[in-house]
């Protein structure tokens, strides 16, 4: 006859099991580790309890508790007390709570469904090797078993993909420590996506297109090696981001792991990347080409003749303007209206005088703002704008003042042709020992200090040649040109005309094969 204790024992065993076995399934982890520590208790050692690798996570959740649902009452006791200790032993504490008839520790549901509704927007903005799952390994929310199974997949999303579902297996304590080590790891966007909360956003789907739009092309007109410092002391680039950039073995290699990280990263971290860009000399094309030119112009105000009053109310008038774009006011949606018709927006307003910066789509949009500049429409918008706020204070007119040439100089930061760039990679081998890289040639071409040196440095000849053309090729168009001037000017004649014969050259086709 079975013990009345056996029987209760036996009963609650099976209780736990069938009134939470959904809550199971989600929370217990069948890691390797917790696998091998089950198979040492003696009952299920005894009936062969062996999950294979191959299965599925719930079929070896499934078989685990198919096999404890059939323990005899007579065990239940002994087998319980086994699972759970193996369990507290493989670091599921909160999983031998469920056994033990407390709920408190599992994943709450609020938790668990923001991180399973979040999934596709974690997997692609959230970075796992950008110290998070060092953090989360020595805050011992997770283990590193488990940071080695994440950083045992070769893509960021699939990383990051794993490390949600091992999360979401944990306890609840774990999603506010996830929380913790995301801010701490300058990853604020993603703490916005699960909590709704701080002024970080992830970077926008206009911006995400965008740069899968001009992947290629950018990849092969990006110098990364111009950018990293500066990205990492604006606080878009961490030292973790510097080491993955910097382990590409070739340049191209370099530029799409920059673009993948970037993808990554919060509106501000992309402003920071395109206003490097702006300010690099020799990256200002890539700006161009991700976000369009940008045109600055300078904004006069005609006031009464009192120069008091000129500065006073220019100081006063700064101030308006920059909180009217800012807020997209009233008095400013008519000139809004008409430059977003042209492709064309205004993006900042900085002081230093008054400077209305406006970002224009493509090339069509900046010949469309040089029509609303040179036909005073622009002069007449603002006008209508601000005038009525500042008439009494002596203010009479607007005027803009763009300098000459600013239109001119967006059609210099045209990106490298294919053809162009086809013939600096492809003419490499063949003109290794026929261009002579004298200081001379050097000083002849817009090349930064970096730059310069990266060329000067080069062990051979040919690697000089090499390092010149590749940097050429990822130059603006109008590099091809200047660099054809001066081959000419310094008298290699040889190279500029095979330059301006490829491909049709049968002979130098030959000569490359």
């Amino acid at each position: 006859m079975v013990d009345e204790m056996a029987v209760r024992t036996g009963a609650n065993l099976r209780e736990v099991i069938d009134s939470h076995a959904s809550l199971l399934f989600r929370c217990i982890e069948p890691s390797l580790e917790l696998m091998i520590h089950l198979k040492s208790v003696a009952y299920l050692e005894q009936r062969g309890f062996s999950p294979q690798a191959q299965e599925t996570t719930d079929v070896k959740i499934w078989t685990l508790l198919d096999m404890l649902q059939k323990v005899p009452y007579e065990e239940c006791e002994t087998v319980k007390n086994g699972v759970i200790a193996k369990l507290r032993t493989s670091g599921q504490n909160h999983v031998a709570d469920v056994f033990c008839g407390s709920l408190d520790t599992v994943m709450s549901n609020d938790h668990y469904h923001t991180l399973l509704q979040n999934t596709t927007k974690l997997c692609q903005f959230l970075d796992p090797e950008n110290g998070l799952l060092d953090e989360l390994v020595s805050n011992e929310v997770i283990r590193i078993t488990d940071a080695e199974r994440i950083r045992s997949y070769s893509s960021y999303n699939d990383m990051a993909r794993k490390l949600v579902e091992i999360i979401m297996r944990k306890s609840d304590s774990a999603f506010k420590a996830l929380i913790e080590a995301l801010d701490k790891t300058g990853q604020r966007h993603v703490t916005y996506i699960l909590t709704g909360e701080g002024d970080s956003r992830p970077l926008s789907k206009e911006w995400t297109d965008k740069l899968l739009e001009k992947r290629s092309v950018v990849v092969q007109s990006i110098d990364s090696e111009c950018l990293v410092s500066t990205l990492i002391s604006k606080g878009v680039f961490t030292a973790h981001d510097k080491d993955r950039v910097e382990g590409g073995i070739t340049n191209n290699k370099k530029g799409e792991t920059m673009l993948d990280l970037i993808a990554r990263k919060s509106e501000e971290a992309f402003k920071g990347f395109i206003e490097t860009l702006q300010e690099c000399e020799c990256q200002k094309h890539v700006a161009v080409e991700l976000v369009g030119p940008v045109v600055a112009a300078t904004v006069k105000a005609q006031v009464t003749e009192s120069v008091d009053a000129d500065v006073a109310v220019e100081t006063e008038l700064l101030h308006q303007i920059q909180n009217a774009f800012q807020n997209n006011n009233t008095e400013v949606k008519p000139v809004n209206d008409l430059l977003a018709s042209n492709g064309v927006a205004v993006i900042q307003v900085e002081k230093g005088s008054i400077i209305v910066k406006f970002q224009c789509r493509d090339q069509a949009a900046v010949a469309s703002l040089k029509h609303l500049y040179s036909s005073k429409q622009l002069d007449q918008l603002f006008t209508e704008a601000f005038l009525p706020q500042f008439a009494d204070k002596g203010l009479e007119s607007l005027s803009l003042d763009i300098p000459d040439g600013t239109f001119e100089r967006n059609n210099q930061l045209k990106l490298m042709t294919e053809d162009h760039r086809e013939t600096l990679l492809s003419s490499a081998e063949w003109l290794g020992d026929k261009i002579g890289i004298s200081g001379e040639l050097l000083d002849k071409l817009s090349l930064c200090t970096r730059r310069r040196q990266a060329i000067e440095r080069a062990a051979t000849r040919e690697e000089q040649v090499k390092t010149l053309l590749d940097i050429v090729s990822r130059q603006p168009d109008s590099a091809f040109t200047q660099l054809l001037s001066a081959l000419d000017s310094t008298d290699q004649h040889e190279a500029v005309l095979y330059f301006r014969r490829w491909p049709r050259s049968s002979e130098h086709q030959d000569a490359r094969e």
